[in-house]
């Protein structure tokens, strides 16, 4: 009778350990996984090549062209450039502050980015291939990686006018003699050693506001290289400016369709209450004086700091232009969904998307808009290729820049101005 209790008990304990272990196994398994952020990633495979890293070991000696090889080694202004590279100083302390700028300062000091996310992937709500992502999309982990030896025409003039490299042994200064604004092959020669310490000195600063915007490193790196050759003030007059060369209608686009950034420039130019209306509900003025307000606070250019640049301007105007483009893909998305009744995700690729926006970033609205619209008369789905065949005439040089921007050439062109834009911005939907 003992035996058969006991029988009956371990019988009873082991069906409740065998209940519990097929339980177990029905329950949900939380599994760890860290998915790759919009611009984060390091892809495996490049569909063009990343720069080659230069050696740690020395300084990178990068190869010019034939028709530009430096005659001289590295001058002291480039040495000078290359000891002072990636230093922020701070202009509070290095010179009086021009009361007129002095909202610049504060606004730099006290703005606060959204939290870090997936960038115009999460605006589009569409998930890239990271691993297979062209290069000009790609966010590397090392400064080193976006490291660019190109030679640069107009970055070679601005050093020579602003003292920062001597080239008073060329003809006329080391200035072309058909325009000022370019330097001639001795100039670029005397320069060029301080040149591609220029253009990679904010390296670090690129990549940094990449991983916390999600705009990829690579891309903002070629659209410097393209708008203004890294030169962070003003290419003849105030119409365009900073690293990005910054228009009117581009800070229009930035305050329109960037509405964090939006809330907190605003109330440093015009009251609170009138900031509260929105953008669009601003005065004509009122929106003049933002803009206007914009474009002046990109322009590093400074007579009384060294090279004639402010470097903490330059560091803040990087930030300001990847909230540009961030905009520029809200604006993009919207536009999609007018004309088609669709979600971007559910007509272009992450790449397409990308392309959009430089169209939209360089030539305005109205193209883009024009050649969307236009291609979704067929009801195809909007890529690269049919959008580009139908931009309207006045935005023919947009696809010559898109491509300019993609591909970075070993001479940048020298900057240009935007076309006009005939059509206005597209108002954001309410």
């Amino acid at each position: 009778m003992v035996i058969s209790k006991r029988i009956t008990i371990i019988g009873a304990i082991g069906l409740l350990m065998g209940m519990a272990v097929i339980w177990n196994l029905r329950q949900p398994r939380a599994v760890q996984a860290e998915l790759p952020l919009a611009g984060l990633a390091t892809p495996r495979m490049h569909l063009t090549p990343l720069v080659q890293t230069p050696p740690a070991a020395e300084p990178a000696r990068a190869e010019v062209p034939s028709a530009v090889q430096p005659a001289v080694a590295q001058s002291d202004a480039a040495q000078a450039l290359g000891r002072d590279a990636l230093k922020i100083v701070n202009p509070l302390q290095a010179r009086p502050v021009d009361p007129a700028n002095e909202y610049m300062y504060k606004f730099m000091q006290a703005y606060q980015p959204v939290a870090p996310g997936g960038g115009c992937a999460e605006i589009w709500e569409i998930v890239p291939d990271y691993v297979r992502l062209p290069n000009w999309l790609t966010t590397p982990d090392r400064p080193e990686q976006i490291y660019s030896k190109v030679s640069l025409y107009f970055l070679a003039a601005m050093l020579i006018r602003n003292n920062a490299v001597d080239a008073a042994e060329c003809e006329n200064g080391g200035l072309s003699l058909n325009n000022q604004w370019v330097a001639n092959v001795c100039g670029l020669n005397k320069a060029y050693a301080a040149v591609i310490e220029w253009q990679n000195r904010f390296n670090t600063v690129i990549l940094n506001m990449a991983k916390e915007t999600g705009v990829p490193a690579q891309l903002m790196k070629n659209i410097f290289s393209r708008e203004s050759q890294f030169w962070p003030g003003i290419f003849t007059t105030l119409e365009e400016a900073g690293f990005g060369q910054l228009t009117v209608n581009g800070a229009d686009v930035l305050l329109m369709w960037n509405k964090n950034f939006y809330d907190q420039f605003c109330p440093q130019v015009l009251i609170p209450e009138a900031c509260k209306k929105g953008y669009t509900n601003l005065s004509i003025n009122e929106q003049q004086m933002l803009t206007g307000a914009l474009v002046r606070m990109v322009n590093a250019t400074c007579p009384t700091c060294p090279n004639g640049v402010d470097p903490y301007l330059a560091e803040f105007s990087v930030r300001v232009f990847a909230e540009n483009l961030i905009a520029n893909c809200n604006q993009v998305g919207q536009i999609i969904q007018n004309e088609t009744q669709r979600k971007p995700n559910r007509t272009s690729t992450y790449q397409d998307l990308w392309l959009f926006t430089l169209v939209n970033y360089h030539a305005g609205s109205g193209c883009l808009r024009d050649a969307i619209r236009e291609t979704a008369k067929g009801n195809y789905d909007l890529n690269w290729e049919l959008v580009a065949a139908n931009l309207p005439g006045y935005c023919s040089s947009a696809k010559a820049y898109v491509e300019e921007v993609i591909y970075m050439p070993e001479v940048a062109p020298n900057p240009t101005p935007p076309p006009q834009q005939p059509t206005p911005t597209a108002t954001p939907a309410p």
